[in-house]
């Protein structure tokens, strides 16, 4: 009985030497290097917005300058670019947010368009050569 003990306690610790492994340095040193090259391929977003005000800005592609104010619900200017030329890109116009009439105006045209504007949006015009308005839906920031 004594030997049985003895005989099973040296093959428990035979059997867990064999099933151990040993791996190789420059198998770690391989994997680290690969987390490292998938750490920077990954692209945090450079700002996220938080309760920014609102944003326009209009490109315009026409052949005629324009003029592109932005009105509140009460009708009244919050801001403009007067006289945007030809083949130029406004600056962006920022205002609070909430109901917001858009009045793009050339010497052949005029539109208005009416959207509620909220934090973090921002609604981009375009003119095209035919002087048609192609505009979408705001998008966020």
């Amino acid at each position: 009985m004594k030997n049985l003990l003895k005989a099973i306690a040296y093959a428990i610790v035979i059997s867990t030497c064999y099933n151990c492994s040993v791996e190789s340095a420059e198998t770690i040193q391989d994997e680290s290097i690969v987390s490292q090259v998938e750490t920077n391929a990954f692209d945090m977003p450079d700002v996220l917005c938080t309760n920014q005000d609102p944003q326009a800005v209009l490109t315009n592609n026409s052949l005629l300058s324009v003029d592109f104010e932005v009105f509140d619900q009460f009708g009244l200017l919050m801001t403009h670019a007067y006289g945007v030329p030809a083949g130029n890109v406004s600056p962006t116009l920022t205002f609070p947010d909430g109901v917001t009439t858009f009045v793009i105006s050339t010497s052949a045209s005029f539109k208005e368009i009416e959207i509620d504007m909220g934090n973090c949006m921002i609604y981009e015009v375009v003119i095209n050569e035919n002087n048609h308005i192609n505009t979408a839906v705001p998008s966020s920031l």
